[in-house]
C-alpha cells in the first residue's frame, strides 16, 4: 500500500513585512500620537489636540509603476483631525491637518522611493527587561606575570530599555556594589537606592546580604587611611596621581536629599556643569545665605537627574515587553502601564544579584533567542515616526509659549471681521427706504456676497495661524532621513525573485541599538539551540557579517510581541495530532518539551516508531520512547531558510558547500528563454509566486491559450 503524502501549507514569505506595516497602520500611529496628545502653553489656557483614531489617508498621487517610470515617490498623504482651544476667549476650532507624507508598501513588500525599491531589513535586538552576567576578575600578584594569579568571578545586572539609559549593577572583585551608567563614574548603589526614595530600614531588610552594600563605604576609607600613612616622596608623580584617581571617599548617606547631593558632586566631578563648593572653601566663605542656596542646588539637581534619567516617560521606556520581562524575573506585579523604572524594580534586582552571587540562581543566556526580539519594518517606521511627532511638538510648544503675535493673530482677525460685518449691516440700516427699493436685487446680491466672504475669511484667518503652527516638514524629515539614511534601510536586491525575497526576510544584528561587526564575540554569531526552526543555521554572508547576518527559515512567523515562533504538531501517546492543527511556539515555550525531529518514518495512522527515538530537549538530545515526545516537527525544510531549500540533496552537502551554495543562488542571472530545473525540491514554484514577479491570476481557472503579448484563462 502506498504511503499518504501530506501536504505542507507554506505561509506566504513576504507577509511578514506586510503584517508589520498594518500593525503600523492600525495601532503604530495613534499609539504615538497619544504619547504626545495634548499639547499645551505654560499658562495651560490653550490646547491642541489630535484625534488619531479618525486620521485619513490620501490615495497616492503615482500608481507604483508611474512612480518607477518617473522617478518620483509611492506616498499617501497623512491627515488628523486637530482640536484648537482657546479657553480665555472660549472658543474652539476644529481642522483637519495635513500632519506628513507617509510612504506606503507595495504588495510585494518594499517601498518606492524617487523610483528605487526599498527594502526595511528586520532587526533583530536584545529584548528590554533585566539581564544577570558573569565577569571575570583578573588578580595579578606582578605586574610583570605573564598569566593572572587568580581569576575572580563576579557577577552583574543590565536593566536594557526601549529608549533611554541603560543601567548596570555590578559586584567588584572586593564585593562591593556598584551602578554603572555608560558615561560619567560609578555610584555606590545605597546611593542610588536611597536616591530612588527608600529608606535604610527598607533596603537593609529587603535584601539577603546588606554588606555588600556597605562595604563600599569601609574599603575606601580604611584605603584613604593607608594611603596617606604610606610616604608620598618615594613614589612617581605618575603613580601618585593614579592612585589619587582611583581612592575617593564615598559619604555615606541616610535620607533622600543627601544622596542627591553626594551623586551631584560626583557627577559634577566629570561633567563640570554645576559649580560646587570644596569643603575647604565652603569654610572660607563668610555669608552662610550663599553657602546654604548652593547647598540646594546642588541636591535639586540631583534630583532633577534622577527624574530626568529614570523616572520621566518621554525620556526613559522600558516598554511593554520590558515592563513584562522584568515582572517575570523578579516576581512583581507592576501594571504594564508603569513603563519607567522604580524604586522596587532596583531593589528586587539587587536582592537578586546577590542571590545570584551566592549560586541560588543561574545566569542568562543572552544568545537564547527568548531573549532577543525582531523590530520589523513597522516598528522601525513607528520610531522614527515618534521621534518627527517629538519634534512638531518641540515647535508647537515654543509658538505657543514665545510667540504672542501669533495668539493675537488669531483673536484680532476673529474680532476684526465680526466688526466690519456688523459695520455693514450698520450701514444698510441708515440708507432710505427709496434707495433701497431701487437697489433690492443689488442689495440682496451683496448681502450675500459679503455673508460668504465674511464667513470664508474668518475661517481662513482662524486657520492660518494654525497651518503655520502645524507643519509637515518635522515628520516628513524625520522619515526621510530614515529611508534616506538609516543602515537598515536599503536598496532592494533585485538580480533575481530569491535575492528580493530573501532580501525581505534577511535578521541583521547590526544597526543602531544592535552590536558591531567589529566588537561582535563569537558567541554572538554562533549557532544557537534555540535557533531551530527560526533561524536559518546555514545562510549567511561570509567575511566580517558571518553570523551577524541571518535568514528566516521557511515556516518561521514573528509574533505581535517580536518573538520568532515555529509551528509543530502535538501528540498523543505517540500519534501525531495532524488534524487538531499547527501549533505555534517560541523559544521560551519550547524550551521544556521534548520534541522530536520531522523526518521519521510515520506509520499510515500517524503514529511514530515503536523503538527509541532521537529527540530534543533544550539544548540536548537524549533517545527516548514515542509516549515521552510532546511535539513533532511539520516538515524536514523547517529548520532552513528558502534559498538553502532549493538546494537538492542538501543533507549530503558539506555546510561550507551548501552556506556558498545558497549564497551563490541569489546571484543568478535570470535566462533570455527561462527554464525548469532538472532536479528541483519543489519549493521553486511557490518562492517565483511569493515573490511577486510570477503573473497570478485573481480568479483560478485552466489556461487555455498562451503568446508573448496574451494568455486567455478559461475560469468557472
Amino acid at each position: 500500500m502506498p504511503k499518504k503524502k501530506t501536504r505542507y501549507f507554506l505561509p506566504d514569505f513576504v507577509d511578514m513585512q506586510r503584517q508589520s506595516f498594518l500593525n503600523f497602520l492600525e495601532k503604530g500611529i495613534i499609539e504615538e500620537f497619544a504619547k504626545r496628545n495634548p499639547i499645551t502653553n505654560i499658562h495651560k489656557n490653550i490646547e491642541i489636540f489630535f484625534y488619531p483614531e479618525y486620521y485619513c489617508l490620501t490615495k497616492p498621487s503615482y500608481t507604483i509603476q508611474q512612480a518607477v517610470f518617473y522617478q518620483k515617490s509611492y506616498i499617501s498623504k497623512l491627515y488628523v483631525p486637530v482640536q484648537y482651544t482657546d479657553r480665555n476667549n472660549k472658543r474652539i476650532l476644529l481642522k483637519w491637518m495635513l500632519v506628513a507624507q507617509l510612504p506606503l508598501m507595495t504588495k510585494r513588500g518594499h517601498f518606492v522611493l524617487n523610483g528605487s525599491a526599498r527594502v526595511i531589513v528586520n532587526q533583530l535586538v536584545r529584548s528590554p527587561g533585566i539581564y544577570f552576567r558573569e565577569n571575570f576578575y583578573e588578580i595579578y600578584g606582578n605586574l610583570w606575570n605573564p598569566k593572572p594569579n587568580a581569576v575572580a568571578k563576579r557577577f552583574y545586572a543590565d536593566i536594557i530599555c526601549l529608549k533611554g539609559t541603560w543601567l548596570r549593577i555590578e559586584i567588584d572583585k572586593d564585593y562591593c556594589m556598584w551602578v554603572r551608567l555608560k558615561k560619567g563614574p560609578k555610584i555606590p548603589l545605597l546611593w542610588f537606592l536611597i536616591g530612588m526614595g527608600l529608606n535604610e530600614k527598607m533596603i537593609f531588610q529587603s535584601v539577603i546580604s546588606p554588606n555588600f552594600l556597605l562595604k563600599s563605604f569601609q574599603k575606601d576609607t580604611k584605603n584613604l587611611k593607608n594611603y596617606s600613612r604610606s610616604s608620598l616622596a618615594s613614589k612617581s608623580t605618575a603613580e601618585r596621581t593614579r592612585k589619587s584617581e582611583t581612592q575617593k571617599t564615598y559619604l555615606y548617606v541616610k535620607n533622600p536629599p543627601e544622596a542627591w547631593n553626594e551623586i551631584a558632586k560626583l557627577l559634577n566631578l566629570k561633567k563640570g556643569s554645576i559649580k560646587t563648593i570644596n569643603k575647604k572653601t565652603s569654610i572660607a566663605v563668610s555669608n552662610i545665605g550663599k553657602k546654604n542656596s548652593k547647598k540646594k542646588e546642588t541636591f535639586e539637581f540631583g534630583r532633577k537627574w534622577f527624574f530626568k534619567k529614570f523616572m520621566n516617560p518621554r525620556t526613559y521606556d522600558l516598554s511593554k515587553q520590558g515592563r513584562l520581562s522584568i515582572n517575570q524575573k523578579l516576581s512583581l506585579n507592576l501594571s504594564s502601564q508603569q513603563t519607567t523604572l522604580t524604586a522596587q524594580d532596583l531593589l528586587s534586582a539587587t536582592d537578586y544579584l546577590m542571590k545570584v552571587e551566592k549560586g541560588l540562581y543561574e545566569i542568562d543566556d543572552i544568545d537564547h533567542l527568548k531573549n532577543r526580539r525582531v523590530r520589523c519594518s513597522g516598528d522601525l517606521i513607528q520610531v522614527q515616526f515618534g521621534i518627527g511627532l517629538m519634534r512638531l511638538e518641540k515647535a508647537i510648544r515654543y509658538k505657543l509659549n514665545n510667540d504672542k503675535n501669533f495668539l493675537k493673530n488669531v483673536i484680532s482677525t476673529y474680532n476684526k471681521e465680526s466688526a466690519i460685518s456688523k459695520k455693514n449691516l450698520s450701514l444698510r440700516s441708515f440708507t432710505s427706504p427709496s434707495i433701497l427699493k431701487e437697489n433690492t436685487k443689488y442689495s440682496k446680491r451683496s448681502e450675500k456676497k459679503d455673508l460668504k466672504y465674511n464667513q470664508k475669511n474668518d475661517l481662513n484667518l482662524k486657520f492660518l495661524a494654525l497651518n503655520s503652527i502645524i507643519q509637515p516638514k518635522f515628520v516628513n524629515g524625520a522619515l526621510k532621513e530614515f529611508f534616506g539614511t538609516h543602515p537598515l534601510s536599503q536598496f532592494m536586491d533585485q538580480i533575481n525573485p530569491l535575492s528580493e525575497m530573501t532580501h525581505k526576510r534577511r535578521l541583521s544584528s547590526l544597526g543602531p541599538g544592535g552590536v558591531s561587526r567589529d566588537t561582535a564575540t563569537l558567541a554572538v554569531r554562533g549557532i544557537h539551540s534555540s535557533h531551530y526552526g527560526r533561524i536559518c543555521p546555514i545562510e549567511t554572508p561570509e567575511g566580517k557579517n558571518t553570523g551577524l547576518v541571518n535568514s528566516l527559515t521557511t515556516y518561521a512567523r514573528v509574533n505581535n510581541k517580536g518573538f520568532i515562533e515555529t509551528p509543530f504538531y502535538s501528540l498523543y501517546k505517540g500519534q501525531v495530532q495532524k488534524n487538531s492543527g499547527r501549533i505555534y511556539l517560541s523559544a521560551e515555550k519550547e524550551e521544556f518539551f521534548k520534541i522530536a525531529t520531522p523526518d521519521l518514518n510515520i506509520s499510515n495512522i500517524n503514529f511514530l516508531p515503536k523503538q527509541k527515538i532521537p529527540v530534543r530537549i533544550g539544548k540536548d538530545f537524549i533517545p527516548t520512547f514515542r509516549r515521552y515526545v510532546s511535539f513533532i516537527g511539520i516538515s524536514p525544510v523547517q529548520m532552513i531558510s528558502i534559498a538553502t531549500a532549493l538546494i537538492p540533496f542538501l543533507e549530503h552537502d558539506d555546510a561550507n558547500r551548501a552556506l556558498m551554495g545558497s549564497n551563490m543562488q541569489r546571484q543568478a542571472v535570470p535566462l533570455v528563454r527561462s527554464q525548469r530545473p532538472f532536479i528541483g525540491t519543489g519549493l521553486e514554484a511557490r518562492s517565483v509566486s511569493d515573490s511577486g514577479h510570477a503573473l497570478v491570476t485573481a480568479k483560478s481557472g485552466y489556461v487555455l491559450y498562451v503568446s508573448g503579448s496574451k494568455i486567455l484563462l478559461y475560469t468557472n
